[in-house]
């Protein structure tokens, strides 16, 4: 969705999919110990689905002219009848752990990407772009004693996707597992609550970009029986971006015009055009994950968001979302065989 660039499914699939994952306590069934280590053999599916509905409307900023609130006036109404969008979607993660090598580190390999997506705009239905990207594909090996992750390859996806993570993903991914090691040592009672930080640079591909994400997941213990551990969830969320606007066609050409005059009478650059977002969302649900394989069975988050995004001519776009995601998991790996039973 080229409006809002910053929600790609991958993001979202990110920053929904949280894999927190829990193992009993030999002596106290009723704790659970928060470790979301990968092991050896580990071999794990996610599915989700999402439901989004987004309704947008564009006003003029406050420091407006006269001028600039006629023509954001016109868009507005011209912007009247796709004000509306539904989107579904399905996404799916797998993660997959392979055998230590000879210095302990385990090879992991993620695969995501979308299954189905379809969208309305203004109640008609319309194709979305790049909805049949192939899957993103990263390895990466995993040192389990110190938490350490290296990515090795990065391929498919939109473009830029491999040279992104080549260059960003070690940070992103140890941040992550550096939360994980954390959470190792936490162990929680029913009745217990622990507060999982959402705090993220978000990868912006632009030059002079920036975008940071802060929040937090309120997991909370309901209880424990059957070997699965039963959460109520309440999630934060405040995302923020800056993005510089390319040159008009019209103004670049101008100014290529007038480089020898205007260095010698104006030294000072003039300021690049940004495009300034703010989010903030808020949600509840529930999460259900079974303790004997760190396997998060099933997921339901309904949210709420409102996002302000305000552009280089004066213009405001405000919009409202609601968004329902469910997410089922699976264990993909094999049981070992048996072995076989002796003649007699």
């Amino acid at each position: 969705m080229t409006t809002l660039p910053f929600l790609r499914p991958t993001l979202l699939g990110a920053l929904l999919g949280l894999q927190i994952a829990a193992q009993a306590a030999p002596t106290a069934p009723a704790e659970v110990r928060f470790d979301t280590t990968p092991r050896a053999g580990m071999h794990q599916r996610q599915t989700m689905d999402m439901k989004s509905t987004m309704s947008m409307r564009v006003e003029a900023g406050p420091d407006a002219t006269e001028e600039q609130r006629a023509k954001i006036a016109q868009k507005a109404g011209q912007m009247a009848d796709a004000s509306n969008i539904k989107m579904t979607m399905r996404l799916q993660h797998t993660t997959q752990v392979g055998q230590p090598d000879v210095d302990g580190w385990l090879p992991l390999t993620f695969t995501s990407g979308n299954r189905s997506v379809s969208m309305e705009v203004g109640g008609k239905a319309i194709p979305v772009p790049n909805a049949g990207n192939a899957d993103m594909r990263m390895t990466a090996r995993f040192d389990p004693r110190s938490f350490d992750i290296e990515v090795q390859t990065a391929e498919g996806g939109p473009p830029g996707f491999g040279a992104l993570m080549t260059a960003q993903g070690k940070s992103m991914l140890n941040d992550a597992f550096k939360l994980q090691k954390a959470l190792a040592q936490r162990t929680l009672k029913v009745g217990d609550s622990v507060d999982v930080p959402l705090s993220m640079n978000l990868p912006v591909p632009l030059p002079g970009a920036a975008g940071g994400l802060q929040g937090q997941v309120h997991y909370t213990l309901v209880k424990v029986t059957g070997g699965v551990a039963y959460f109520d969830l309440n999630l934060t969320m405040d995302i923020q971006m800056n993005t510089p606007l390319p040159t008009p066609p019209e103004a670049a050409a101008s100014d290529a015009a007038s480089d020898a005059s205007a260095a010698a009478s104006a030294p000072e650059a003039t300021p690049p055009r940004m495009l300034r977002m703010v989010m903030k969302g808020s949600g509840k649900g529930t999460s259900t994950l079974r303790l004997a394989d760190q396997l998060p069975l099933s997921t339901q988050l309904a949210m709420n968001m409102q996002m302000t995004v305000d552009g280089p001519d004066n213009s405001r776009m405000l919009m409202d979302m609601v968004m329902d995601t469910t997410s089922k998991g699976e264990n993909l790996a094999r049981k070992p065989a048996a072995a076989p039973k002796k003649k007699n």
